[in-house]
């Protein structure tokens, strides 16, 4: 098999993981923003490619700048400007801040540029995959059993995709080698 049939895989590991949600809630809003999200997902990785002189950390500040704007002008439009939060609610939302918005998009940015595509997009399958089984561990959700199957897709998906794409930069060199 082609390392195109092992993306396709994780797509299908993807559509049973999620699938399953939108069949049991029916929310087409939801199924539009998902949709959106993962084209904009796909303009992120090849426009990110493409900014070759941008580095990790200044390639974390601007699209986090830009994402901030982004949010306000929509949370402006759509609610105001009056937000409510909880003092006890100022611990989580500055962890999520600092570990999971900072040091995260640090590191995906930086290693963007250093992977190919393929790559970027099978470490993009992981997180649906992940958000389902760390719901399972720390929110005591139970997974259906086409959403395990599509868990074993995805990581199927990935490990065989990288596999290939390793052993054809594996045959790469090899071929320059010898020539």
């Amino acid at each position: 098999m082609g390392k195109d049939s092992w993306i396709y895989i994780g797509f299908l590991g993807i559509f049973f993981v999620s699938g399953t949600s939108i069949q049991l809630s029916g929310n087409m809003w939801g199924i539009f923003c998902g949709i959106m999200s993962a084209l904009m997902y796909a303009f992120m990785v090849i426009f990110n490619k493409k900014a070759k002189d941008i580095t990790g950390l200044e390639n974390s500040m601007l699209q986090l700048f830009v994402s901030f704007l982004t949010a306000a002008i929509f949370v402006g439009i759509k609610q105001g400007y009056v937000i409510n939060i909880n003092f006890s609610n100022i611990i989580p939302i500055f962890i999520l801040g600092l570990f999971n918005t900072g040091i995260g998009c640090y590191l995906y940015f930086s290693s963007i540029g250093k992977l190919p595509v393929q790559t970027v997009a099978i470490c993009g399958y992981l997180e649906p995959l992940s958000a389902v089984i760390f719901s399972v561990i720390f929110l005591k959700e139970t997974m259906l059993p086409m959403q395990i199957i599509g868990a074993v897709l995805i990581l199927g998906g990935a490990i065989f995709s990288e596999f290939h794409i390793n052993r054809f930069n594996n045959l790469k060199l090899k071929n320059k080698k010898e020539i």
